[in-house]
């Protein structure tokens, strides 16, 4: 269970940075401490948790300019697989690291193309990218939900 958690954090980290590290952070705060290691129990407290809603919050606002670069490109992919990386050791150690990294390169590459695909549905890339804000929010939160 906790490696697929970790590949489904991995592929939220592609749709949105650092979403899933503040959803981590804040549910090890407030809900459920043991959803993180004992290595990564910092990550529940409130040291941890303020600046990374900061940066969730302000990269929900970043997405949605035209000036932000594709997702894809170097310091956006580093960063995914970073957070990805960062989110399956929390829940598990080593191993679940390297599955939230191939989960973050399956959800960067995959979800640049399903905002694509949505946003041609839908009429416009706003619509696309708060779907994908309201997917990747809703499904970080049913995964936590899962663990404990």
């Amino acid at each position: 269970m906790v490696m697929l958690a970790a590949f489904l954090l991995g592929f939220i980290t592609g749709a949105r940075t650092f979403l899933a590290l503040a959803l981590i952070s804040g549910y090890a705060l407030f809900i459920a401490p043991k959803v993180v290691i004992a290595p990564f129990s910092w990550l529940g407290s409130l040291w941890a948790f303020a600046p990374l809603a900061v940066l969730a919050a302000l990269e929900l606002w970043a997405d949605k300019r035209p000036q932000t670069p594709s997702r894809t490109q170097m310091p956006g992919l580093i960063a995914r697989l970073a957070a990805g990386a960062l989110a399956g050791a929390a829940l598990g150690g080593l191993w679940a690291m390297l599955v939230g990294v191939i989960g973050a390169a399956a959800g960067t590459y995959g979800c640049a193309h399903l905002r694509g695909w949505a946003s041609k549905c839908l009429g416009t890339d706003l619509r696309a990218a708060l779907t994908e804000d309201l997917l990747a929010a809703s499904g970080a939160l049913l995964v936590l939900a899962c663990l404990v």
